[in-house]
């Protein structure tokens, strides 16, 4: 298509279902597409192999919210306001997590760096107000080192737990469990 297309640009998900990017606004946020419009002739679909149907909706979601916020002039106090409150709400719950990194890594394939930064915070501050045992339970991670490996790392390694959080954790659970 080349450097100069402007056009509509139809993209196909993992499963290869096709769906239209009829803005270049809305397109050109992703670099992978940029850089694949480039090397494609027009009307060409464009194979998003690693991005699954449900994640491409959410980045595509986003991409558009974004462009049609920079067409109204919206205000970055708005934009974040419907990021933080719309956007993100719909993946907080914990059934929702799943989508959450599938959304993650479809904007880190696609290359949107707003997308990828937003999530990243967003994770991060879920991570940031749990325990770590919270943090297991809430992610669904499997715990695989025992109390005695666990204090033995703390040991050697004292920036893990320099407040003594993950002690405290424990005699707090052993407590509610007695």
């Amino acid at each position: 298509m080349g450097d100069d297309y402007t056009g509509p640009v139809t993209v196909a998900d993992d499963s290869g279902e096709e769906r239209v990017l009829a803005d270049i606004n809305v397109w050109q946020q992703s670099e992978t597409i940029m850089e694949m419009v480039k090397d494609t002739d027009p009307g060409d679909t464009i194979p998003l192999a690693s991005v699954p149907k449900e994640a491409l909706d959410k980045v595509v979601e986003y991409m558009e919210k974004m462009a049609a916020f920079k067409t109204d002039g919206t205000s970055d106090e708005d934009k974040q306001a419907w990021i933080d409150g719309t956007y993100k709400k719909t993946m907080e719950a914990q059934d929702q997590l799943p989508l959450l990194f599938q959304t993650m890594t479809a904007a880190n394939f696609m290359n949107v760096k707003t997308l990828v930064d937003e999530l990243c915070k967003f994770v991060a501050e879920m991570i940031a107000q749990r325990t770590p045992n919270e943090i297991l339970d809430y992610f669904n991670i499997r715990k695989d080192a025992t109390w005695e490996e666990e204090q033995e790392l703390i040991a050697t390694h004292k920036w893990i737990d320099p407040e003594g959080l993950i002690a405290k954790d424990r005699a707090k659970r052993l407590a509610e469990k007695a």
